[in-house]
């Protein structure tokens, strides 16, 4: 199994990006191709770190190159480019992990 792991910081307006990220940076994610599972937490502590964590997303496929095969889709493009308009919410891009 391979996951890509989305670690956000507390954004500028807790509301606003919840109600965006939500009703439609997901909606975006669940269009991508090859996605076995795709879920949202939100961080209520975060150990050994002064960080103020938010919000984690893990979408998970079934291996490296399902993942792979995904990240070049037309739809992981639409995932990208909105990972630009969710930038007015926050102080700094998300940390982007992918694990296998």
């Amino acid at each position: 199994m391979a996951k890509i792991i989305v670690i956000y910081q507390e954004p500028k307006d807790v509301d606003e990006f919840k109600n965006y990220y939500e009703n439609n940076h997901m909606a975006l994610v669940k269009d991508v191709p090859n996605v076995m599972n795709a879920e949202v937490n939100y961080v209520t502590a975060a150990m050994n770190t002064d960080e103020n964590y938010f919000l984690t997303a893990t979408i998970e496929f079934s291996s490296k190159e399902q993942l792979e095969e995904a990240m070049q889709s037309p739809a992981w493009a639409k995932v990208s480019e909105d990972g630009q308009n969710m930038m007015k919410f926050l102080n700094e891009p998300p940390l982007l992990l992918i694990t296998e």
